[in-house]
């Protein structure tokens, strides 16, 4: 018996009719809350559509929830996995963390990558759960290895954390752990593994320094908008190393909202 043949019967028991609303209608801030983890429909560069502008602009949400409902019953993982989002954060309509659970467990039994992340991200932030980094990282390394490359980021991050957990247990930092996910999540095309990954080759942080190789990593990560790594690779290039490509990493790094890229930049226009 397919484990979705076990699911659905259940699923149909689990999901409400009806959603009770989150207290008020998202306003400004509110709208910039993404919460912890991440919609299965999230946007490509390039693209409009999103789980969260869908809903953000949505005129009835209990409509908006039937649909969701419906594709999860159909055998949408997507839908399963963006139901228990919505639940674990309680953005769009009341947070039911434990009900969030089943979903999310549900679609990463068959295979959502994404699902396994919020696994994560919900034993690492505790909601409805206790905080737990060692299944914290399992759920991670489950995503990582299913293709989310993002997964790679939070372990490098998790590493580098120490904190006793609910199981009653330290939790072990270890910074050459931490590097190798930052790597391999590099290595898969993580934008912030990137900028990681360069910033600890420039400033010789659990590797030898290696300025050719931080350049390279740092400039993958600045074209794919971090910001922090366009501030590295114009601090580097300050002074009278490199005159031209120092201005153009200054001026990347201020069209992405800098305020250390307009200190340099005013400090310029003071110089003589």
């Amino acid at each position: 018996m397919s484990a979705a043949s076990n699911i659905y019967p259940l699923l149909e028991r689990l999901l409400p009719e009806r959603v009770i609303p989150a207290p008020g209608r998202p306003g400004t801030l509110r709208r910039l809350f993404a919460g912890v983890g991440m919609p299965a429909q999230r946007a490509a560069l390039g693209e409009s559509f999103s789980l969260v502008s869908r809903l953000d602009e949505a005129a009835d949400l209990q409509a908006e929830y039937a649909e969701m409902r419906v594709q999860a019953l159909q055998g949408s993982v997507a839908a399963l996995n963006d139901l228990g989002w919505i639940w674990l954060n309680g953005k769009y309509w009341r947070a039911d963390p434990q009900l969030a659970g089943h979903l999310l467990r549900m679609a990463a039994l068959q295979g959502s990558a994404v699902a396994w992340f919020n696994l994560g991200q919900q034993h690492y932030f505790g909601k409805g759960v206790n905080v737990a980094y060692s299944s914290a990282a399992e759920y991670y390394e489950q995503a990582f290895e299913r293709g989310l490359a993002e997964a790679a980021a939070a372990l490098g991050d998790l590493f580098e954390e120490e904190i006793c957990d609910s199981e009653q247990q330290i939790w072990q930092v270890d910074l050459q752990q931490a590097y190798d996910w930052f790597l391999r999540g590099a290595q898969r095309g993580d934008a912030r593994c990137r900028f990681e990954i360069g910033f600890r080759l420039l400033h010789g942080q659990q590797v030898e320094a290696d300025s050719k190789a931080a350049v390279y990593w740092l400039e993958l990560a600045a074209v794919a908008g971090v910001m922090q790594a366009a501030e590295e690779l114009a601090l580097f290039y300050s002074g009278e190393r490199n005159p031209l490509r120092y201005l153009f990493w200054r001026d990347q790094a201020l069209s992405q909202g800098s305020a250390l890229a307009l200190t340099m930049k005013l400090e310029d226009q003071l110089r003589p």
